[in-house]
């Protein structure tokens, strides 16, 4: 009986230890299993839309989740291209199941279109992991969302020309017209392909207007645009992103939070003419305004002006419609007898509510040379008034000018002191005879004294007069290699344009614009539009610019069209450097 006891206790423990080395192995199986499943979602990386097809004033959501624990987080930079980033919220968790572990960290964001069309999500990278790109159709504004004029909110955009020549203003305003106040209000930047926008305000200006008897609040925003080619001018849809308040509701928001839903109210389309440049003013100077004037100011009268005395002639000019920098430099004055010292040309921009004001003001230093009458030749600035659609001048009359006397003559002090030393009589008519005072001892010595420290004066003179002239010879040197340096990056600049050669044509325009500009700070082809200070060469840059990063290279681009802007810019330097040598003036 104890034998079968003992029997029966030893299957048991058996038994018992058979069952823990069973659960011991299906415990190492599921965890197996478990590493397993985490390392098969280690490296996914998924993007989703909760809709792909939306009209230009909805928004959706993108979601994108990464199955694994990654250190880096997705560049959503990429998305404002097409897309503005309403809110991004970030969160992870992780969850177990018999599929093994997920640990999860998920990106939400709510994107609003920025145009209509096809637009694509890209795909983005974490940790090596990338997600597939996504495509979006954005509709218009539909039918039923147009504008009747009762919506609390609507916005309204009004163009003042719908044909115009090429560079002539266009005054562009977009307004909010409100029933109800506003918490937030943010337009979509205006930006618009060959042609420059400059806005009218720093901040958008509210009033309040009285509209079918109703108090309103209107925000405007007001936008000159200057067309740089002729054609089909579009100013896009704009998106106008509002808040409207919302009175509190006490009996289903019991603790007064201030509950609102943001707006996209986008703008209509805008198609513009752009005319070339008429055949009258074909050759000229192009300067469509609406208005022109000249005008001028003298530091003194110009009737008793004196020989070497200098007076200052300030022109102005003035055109509504056109930037400082559209208006070139006036001819340069040629008088014989009298010379001109030139100022560096100041170009101005006022911002009205009608658009730009544009203002060229150039100094001229004017010093006779001799007495006499001279005349200064007329001004004429030819301009295209926009508003008669003709050809117009604005004159500054011929001025003439009075100075009085001749050059003074040079009176050497020494020999004058000399000569008064010695006294003779006069031969008067009555035959007096001539007397000759003995000159004292004292005055020999002076002279003597005088002479030798002329003499030492004189040799110091051609000394100092030797080493000036080395160090301009030096100087010569310098600039001369400077010259030839200069001209060889010009050579390869234009073998670049030559060749079509843009990524060679941006290093050479970068490298010639240090030598135009040897103390300007110079990284990149924005800062030499600056320096060029010129709507033209402006606009070809950021073509070079667009060419250059663009996923689809124009077959339309002229290199040559750059390059005969920036040898414009190269001959107004030299022109300049060539008035900044004339003599300089002296002040007695």
């Amino acid at each position: 009986m104890t034998n079968f006891t003992n029997y029966l206790l030893a299957a048991r423990l058996s038994g018992a230890l058979r069952f823990f080395r069973l659960r011991s192995v299906l415990s190492l199986f599921l965890l197996a299993n478990l590493f397993l499943a985490s390392s098969v979602f280690a490296d996914q990386l998924t993007a989703s839309v909760d809709r792909d097809t939306l009209s230009i004033q909805e928004t959706f959501t993108l979601t994108v989740s990464a199955d694994s624990r990654v250190s880096n987080k997705p560049d959503f930079s990429l998305l404002k291209n097409d897309f503005e980033i309403l809110s991004n919220n970030e969160s992870q968790f992780t969850s177990i199941s018999n599929n093994g572990a997920e640990f999860k960290k998920v990106w939400q964001l709510t994107l609003a279109p920025k145009r209509a069309g096809s637009l694509l999500i890209p795909s983005f990278t974490v940790d090596k992991s990338v997600s597939d790109a996504i495509e979006i159709k954005v509709s218009k504004q539909t039918q039923t969302t147009t504008t009747t004029g009762d919506e609390p909110v609507r916005v309204a955009i009004e163009v003042n020309k719908n044909n115009v020549f090429v560079q002539e203003q266009i005054h562009v305003k977009i307004q909010i017209v409100s029933k109800v106040n506003l918490n937030q209000t943010q337009l979509q930047p205006l930006e618009i392909k060959n042609a420059i926008v400059i806005p009218l305000e720093e901040k958008p200006k509210q009033f309040i207007s009285v509209i079918n008897g109703k108090e309103h609040l209107i925000e405007e925003q007001n936008f000159a645009i200057f067309p740089q080619e002729s054609g089909e001018l579009v100013i896009p849809s704009l998106i106008y992103s509002v808040v409207p308040s919302v009175e509190r509701d006490l009996w289903n928001d019991p603790f007064g939070r201030n509950r609102s839903n943001i707006l996209r109210l986008p703008t209509e389309e805008q198609h513009i003419t752009v005319k070339p440049v008429p055949a009258q003013a074909a050759g000229k100077s192009w300067l469509p305004a609406s208005n022109l004037t000249l005008s001028e100011t003298w530091s003194t009268g110009l009737d008793h002006l004196k020989v070497g005395e200098p007076v200052t002639r300030t022109i102005t000019v003035a055109a509504d419609g056109l930037t400082g920098g559209q208006i070139p430099p006036l001819p340069a004055e040629a008088v014989d007898g009298v010379t001109f010292y030139p100022d560096q040309p100041q170009n101005n921009d006022k911002k009205t509510t009608k658009g730009i004001q544009g203002t060229l003001v150039e100094t001229i230093a004017i010093i006779p040379n001799r007495g006499g009458e001279f005349t200064l030749p007329e001004i004429i600035v030819e301009w295209w008034d926009v508003n008669s659609q003709s050809l117009k001048t604005a004159t500054l009359p011929a001025k003439t000018i009075n100075v009085l006397g001749d050059a003074a003559p040079v009176v050497n002090p020494a020999a004058t002191a000399a000569s008064n030393q010695i006294t003779s009589t006069e031969n008067t008519a009555t035959g007096n005879p001539v007397v000759v005072e003995k000159i004292n001892p004292w005055l020999w010595g002076a002279t003597i004294f005088f002479a030798i420290l002329s003499l030492i004066l004189g040799l110091y003179a051609i000394h100092l007069k030797l080493k000036l002239k080395a160090l301009q010879n030096n100087q010569d040197d310098s600039e001369d290699v400077v010259s030839e340096k200069e001209k060889h990056i010009w050579d390869l600049l234009k073998h670049a344009a030559a060749n079509r050669d843009a990524q060679a044509l941006r290093k050479n325009v970068l490298s010639w614009a240090k030598f135009q500009w040897p103390n300007a700070s110079i990284h990149s082809l924005d800062d030499v539009a600056k320096l060029g200070g010129k709507i033209e060469l402006t606009q070809a840059l950021k073509k070079l610019d667009e060419l250059l990063y663009s996923n689809h290279p124009s077959d339309d681009w002229e290199p040559n069209q750059l390059l005969q802007l920036l040898n414009e810019s190269r001959k107004e330097r030299n022109v300049k450097k060539k008035s900044a040598e004339l003599k300089p003036l002296y002040s007695n």
